[in-house]
């Protein structure tokens, strides 16, 4: 049973899930973001919907996505390249650049989403570098 971001998400969803899991079936989050910024301000994410189904069962869920190491060693290796080539670009310190830390890539964090500089003082890590948005980011040629 995997468990994602939707708009659809209503309570014959839940206990459809609540039903899968009680069942057998393993309980699978996209990613543990618990909000998500939206144009009119923050929204429930993955790990916010997915909980009312882990209270429901007594059963945790395993988030594949970010920050999962797993799935950024997985990527590396897909793409070949060393953790030394490659950087995490994210707007959240809670998910995208502790990923990008644990997993040993440059960090960076971009402020066009959930994370704002005060936030980042909230955080034992830091990013590498803090820019405004990704329209910041230069290329080197």
């Amino acid at each position: 049973m995997i468990v994602g971001e939707s708009s659809t998400y209503n309570y014959q969803t839940v206990n459809k899930a609540v039903s899968l899991v009680l069942g057998g079936a393993k309980l699978i989050g996209t990613n543990s973001d618990l909000t998500g910024p939206t144009t009119t301000g923050i929204a429930p994410a993955c790990r916010a919907l997915i909980s009312p189904i882990e209270m429901a069962t007594g059963k945790k869920a395993y988030f594949i996505g970010k920050p999962n190491p797993l799935m950024m060693r997985t990527g590396l290796r897909m793409l070949d390249i060393h953790s030394d080539e490659a950087a995490m670009i994210g707007d959240r310190m809670d998910t995208d650049i502790v990923a990008g830390i644990e997993t040993g890539l440059d960090t960076v964090l971009v402020l066009t989403g959930v994370t704002s500089r005060e936030d980042i003082d909230l955080f034992p890590y830091r990013p590498r570098l803090v820019l405004g948005g990704v329209g910041d980011i230069v290329s080197e040629r």
